[in-house]
């Protein structure tokens, strides 16, 4: 009877033993390796764009608007273009997104040949240009004159100038800030219309304005 008694009592200590001994957790699972995503977002203007994204372990070339590709690591290669929706670029890209600036905003003006006087075309154009620097209260704003390539190139350069200063004075007139106002010409040497010398190409004649 008393080795019976004993046998329990053995018994229930290792049952008690078991049931207060500590479980041991299982190691944590490794976390996920980290991968830098890059996406080629659409162009502002509609513009094709495309970007190539290169490492040690190769090249991948982006051509398609919001399509994107990983990399896991320096050494492996960015993986095939795969496609990104908008909800899942704002929640990668959101903040840097927030902070980035607004697109500029361009603007053609268009002149007689030979004149450095703003036409009814040019003048109807001002208003827009005016709300857009005030509505971005923009303190960066480039004027820029050219020409055709009718007449002489230096000539011309001055030409385009006297646009290019015409237009600013209007801003000016109207308030805006001659320190946020940057003048210059190309001239002849930037055509907008590829031509010969001595074409009179209405779209050349013109003057650029971008609000920043």
């Amino acid at each position: 009877m008393a080795r019976l008694r004993l046998q329990a009592v053995a018994a229930a200590l290792m049952v008690f033993a078991a049931g207060c001994a500590k479980r041991v957790p299982a190691p944590p699972s490794p976390p996920a390796p980290k991968q830098n995503i890059v996406a080629l977002l659409p162009d502002p203007d509609g513009r094709n764009t495309s970007i190539v994204v290169t490492n040690a372990g190769g090249s991948q070339e982006i051509s398609q608007p919001n399509q994107a590709v990983r990399v896991e690591r320096a050494d492996v290669a960015p993986t095939a273009p795969f496609p990104i929706d908008p909800p899942e670029v704002r929640r990668l890209f959101g903040a840097a997104l927030d902070a980035m600036p607004d697109p500029e905003v361009r603007f053609a003006l268009y002149f007689d040949e030979a004149s450095d006087t703003l036409n009814a075309e040019s003048q109807a154009m001002m208003p827009a240009i005016l709300r857009a620097i005030q509505e971005r209260r923009s303190t960066d704003v480039s004027v820029t004159g050219h020409t055709d390539t009718t007449g002489v190139a230096a000539e011309n350069y001055q030409l385009g100038l006297r646009r290019a200063e015409r237009v600013a004075a209007v801003l000016r007139a109207q308030g805006v800030d001659s320190s946020g106002l940057f003048v210059t010409s190309h001239g002849e040497a930037d055509l907008l219309v590829k031509t010969p010398r001595g074409v009179a190409e209405r779209l050349n004649r013109r003057v650029e304005v971008i609000v920043h």
